[in-house]
């Protein structure tokens, strides 16, 4: 359905986050949980209601291209995983029983994307890489740019924990669904990548004004 399919817009629309710190990180919707609203337009989309799908997938994809830009480390690769987590959605959303766990549900459907691709693919990209696809993400600022380059060079474990947590706002109990770690481990991994982004982001900054 045209309702599913974003990559059109991937490449024209342009976000306006800000990180103002490592902790906010890049997402658009950080903070956000399923409103009433939300679950209303999952309902109503399970029903068959175009529009509803339509507004779901709109309010998601920032989002979800963000998080498998900075998985991933390319921008196709990002828009195709997109891509195929916005099919699956419109193709099974009836299967989800409980509106409340879409967003898991759905991050979990962008991790085995993600993860198809990793485990498909030749050696890792560098952050140069990633450099040269951010031209073609709708990230935001400058300092957004930052922050997903900084992301990128994290360990793959910790790279992923930092993107569910903060890009996709997911609770740890979502986390260790989606991935199947123990919850110390995600603690861990959350905790180890953001020390890390805080020290990459310190050195840059400084690295500015020197």
């Amino acid at each position: 359905p045209s309702e599913c399919s974003g990559r059109g817009e991937m490449r024209q629309r342009s976000g306006n986050s800000s990180a103002g710190s490592c902790v906010m990180l890049v997402g658009r919707n950080t903070g956000r949980r399923v409103r009433d609203d939300e679950r209303h337009l999952v309902a109503s989309a399970q029903k068959g209601d175009r529009a509803a799908l339509a507004a779901i997938v709109k309010s998601h994809e920032h989002d979800l291209y963000v998080s498998a830009l900075a998985i991933l480390r390319s921008s196709w690769d990002a828009q195709d995983a997109v891509q195929e987590t916005l099919y699956e959605l419109c193709a099974k959303l009836r299967s989800l029983r409980d509106p409340e766990k879409f967003d898991a549900w759905l991050s979990r459907i962008l991790v085995r994307k993600c993860y198809d691709r990793l485990r498909g693919r030749g050696p890792e990209q560098d952050a140069e890489d990633l450099r040269e696809s951010s031209a073609h993400a709708f990230v935001g600022t400058e300092r957004d740019d930052e922050v997903l380059e900084a992301v990128a060079v994290l360990p793959d474990d910790q790279r992923l924990a930092v993107v569910l947590r903060f890009f996709l706002d997911l609770s740890y109990a979502d986390i260790e669904a989606a991935t199947g770690w123990p919850p110390g481990t995600v603690k861990s991994r959350i905790n180890r990548g953001l020390a890390q982004l805080r020290k990459k982001l310190s050195e840059r900054s400084l690295g500015r004004d020197l």
